[in-house]
């Protein structure tokens, strides 16, 4: 059976991205796995080689010609179009973020004409993407629109521990107008089918409120019973095993115990900082991050992304410090879910 094509997606090339790429593929079950179609520039993957000391071969295409329709291993896809002749590193430049778009777009038309069966995305700048004249919030904005999706929604997982969001890169003040009962159940619904494709059977899903207290009957707000609870009676009604609203501050460890196989929450914070605190860890010693685990997948796209869940890192990259547990991580989870073997 020939393995599943995983474009990877190289993001900002001034940050972190091609040096976590450059570690990860030479990981032993990666290439046993899949092929892979690395989407970026060779000077950045040389660059980040020379950084971590990672090798691997690869073969190279230049941007005008096409990608083959089968190939072994790892082909990388060198476009350097909007490059400079000196690649920046760890600074925020609209030259980087051009490329990071140029290069999604690509990965997405490939996607979307089955040349690839997923996309797995370093992370990209959002300063750098805006000051190239790409006006989004990050990938999952540009992954919606150039797909033509409307209903989305962010998960994070890293192994059991489950989260999606029903709104995400929104100012907080904006937040409570957004949530209304199809945004939530939509969320429910895509969730429930995701978590059964990762787990073969139906999940436990539990619904966090938006306010403290749950809104303690109305008293702090009134968004759990005009929105939320309307929308858990109707994923119940649907045969989703869905409950709630409950206070997220107490909900988290109930999931992690094993009551639930994964929690909705209402906003990005909510959902993030549970998640980060649980699978990030900085080495109070060294005063570094020590490890950063997790994958972010887009929900409700007619392609399967997965990603890392960490930024761009400027503050570390060039220093060959930065883990590819994440890009291995989301590697894992693209091939689980493009029904491949992740190993």
């Amino acid at each position: 059976m020939r393995k599943p094509v995983i474009a990877v997606t190289m993001g900002d090339p001034a940050g972190i991205g091609p040096e976590v790429i450059a570690k990860a593929i030479p990981h032993d079950w990666v290439l046993k796995a899949c092929t892979l179609l690395i989407i970026g520039s060779e000077r950045a993957l040389r660059r980040a080689m020379r950084i971590t000391g990672a090798s691997f071969p690869y073969k190279c295409l230049p941007a005008g010609e096409e990608i083959p329709p089968s190939f072994s291993d790892v082909v990388l896809w060198n476009d350097e179009t909007h490059l400079r002749e000196h690649i920046p590193l760890a600074v925020t430049d609209p030259s980087c973020g051009a490329s990071a778009f140029a290069w999604l777009e690509r990965a997405i038309q490939l996607a979307m004409g089955k040349q690839v069966a997923a996309i797995v995305t370093a992370p990209l700048n959002k300063a750098a993407l805006n000051q190239a004249g790409h006006p989004y919030a990050g990938h999952t904005e540009i992954l919606a629109d150039k797909t033509g999706t409307k209903e989305y929604s962010l998960m994070l997982i890293a192994g059991d521990f489950r989260v999606v969001h029903v709104t995400c890169h929104v100012a907080m003040a904006q937040v409570s107008s957004l949530l209304t009962v199809e945004r939530v159940t939509s969320t429910i619904r895509l969730f429930h089918e995701a978590l059964t494709r990762l787990d073969g059977a139906a999940p436990r899903i539990a619904v966090c409120a938006f306010n403290p207290h749950a809104g303690e009957g109305g008293l702090f707000g009134d968004e759990e019973i005009r929105v939320i609870t309307p929308a858990v009676h109707q994923c119940a009604g649907e045969g989703i095993h869905v409950s709630g609203p409950f206070p997220p501050d107490s909900i988290f460890p109930q999931m992690t115990g094993g009551r639930y196989n994964g929690v909705v929450a209402m906003y990005h914070d909510q959902g993030h900082i549970p998640f980060k605190l649980a699978n990030f860890k900085f080495d109070p010693e060294k005063q570094e991050w020590q490890r950063v685990t997790g994958v972010n997948v887009t929900l409700g796209l007619p392609i399967i992304r997965a990603s890392v869940d960490h930024g761009t890192a400027f503050d570390i990259a060039g220093t060959g410090k930065a883990s590819e547990q994440s890009m291995l991580d989301a590697i894992r989870v693209a091939l689980k879910l493009a029904g491949g073997v992740a190993l």
